[in-house]
């Protein structure tokens, strides 16, 4: 699979040079999606990747965590949300970050000893459904937030 666009794009961004290194010299999906969750501060502040290239690469980039207008969304230990409407369910010992962005409409249901780190941004809507001894901690840049959970106001410097 050629992902020469979304180098092009990625290079528009002035990411770091370590970064778009890697990025060039292993330019498969799986590892660009790896790269998205380790360097999400600056993916999240210049709002990478954009609409067109989660269109062009629709169905290729799912199983690595990233869904874009999605209403099935698999849990995983890190999850980018684009503009979908969907619930997901974390239970006994599950940990994971997930970022929701666009016009995302996420019910999350955290039960058991689960964690879930979430970062909220642009015109989403979270609802948190917070049972037993989990613990659901909301970084929010922007969007709603209801339900139990611990949210912490946060702006880009």
């Amino acid at each position: 699979m050629k992902t020469d666009y979304i180098l092009k794009e990625m290079k528009a961004f002035s990411p770091c040079k370590g970064g778009f290194e890697k990025a060039y010299k292993d330019a498969s999906i799986k590892n660009l999606c790896e790269l998205f969750f380790a360097n999400s501060d600056w993916a999240l502040r210049q709002n990478f990747p954009s609409k067109e290239v989660l269109e062009k690469y629709r169905g290729y980039y799912e199983n690595y965590g990233l869904y874009y207008r999605q209403s099935t969304i698999n849990k995983a230990v890190n999850l980018a949300i684009f503009d979908s409407e969907s619930e997901i369910e974390y239970s006994g010992f599950d940990v994971s970050d997930v970022f929701i962005r666009g016009k995302s409409k996420i019910t999350i249901k955290a039960s058991g000893y689960s964690k879930v780190f979430v970062t909220v941004l642009d015109d989403s809507e979270l609802v948190v459904d917070r049972r037993d001894f989990a613990e659901v901690f909301v970084y929010q840049y922007g969007g709603m937030i209801n339900g139990d959970c611990v949210v912490k106001q946060k702006k880009w410097d």
